[in-house]
């Protein structure tokens, strides 16, 4: 079975997938897909979730679930019997224990041999990178390039005054 979360993101069962987006990109995916009744929906997060308080009320089968610390993220992993499974990335979970981000790998991996899994995250960070080698798919969405920051008239001038080789601060 598949999981056609989004037209360029489709997700074969027993796979574990990697989601690098925009939230309003996972958010509009999900609460846009017809099918989600048709899979048993487990949602892993850590303390706080960007994306639970905006999915719509429609999910019969969601079950969230906490993971605080790595060790307890594992358990989780271990104990699923669901269909389909979101992990939200916490990089702050690994902070401290950097090296568990091989072990937490190899458990989504293991973990997605019963069902779909994806990670998602709307960045990316060291800790997303290493766990990259180890899935099966990783898609990547950027929002666009930012905006070059303009320069106001005060700090343009801040900025010629310091090119001329002025040592001192200005008075207010």
């Amino acid at each position: 079975m598949e999981f056609e979360l989004h037209p360029a993101i489709i997700i074969e069962s027993r796979a574990f997938a990697i989601l690098v987006a925009p939230l309003q990109m996972l958010i509009e995916s999900l609460n846009d897909h017809l099918g989600i009744d048709r899979y048993q929906v487990l949602y892993i997060c850590g303390n706080y979730s960007r994306v639970l308080s905006r999915l719509d009320r429609r999910f019969r089968d969601l079950e969230v679930r906490r993971a605080f610390t790595v060790f307890q993220l594992l358990t989780v992993l271990e104990e699923s019997h669901h269909t389909l499974m979101i992990l939200e990335h916490d990089p702050l979970l690994y902070e401290g224990a950097g090296e568990m981000v091989e072990y937490a790998s190899m458990a989504m991996r293991e973990a997605a041999k019963g069902s779909i899994l994806l990670l998602y995250s709307p960045t990316s960070d060291p800790y997303l990178e290493k766990m990259m080698t180890y899935a099966d798919k990783v898609f990547c969405f950027a929002e666009g390039p930012c905006a070059a920051p303009r320069l106001s008239a005060k700090n343009n001038r801040k900025t010629q005054a310091s090119s001329t080789g002025q040592t001192t601060l200005e008075s207010f």
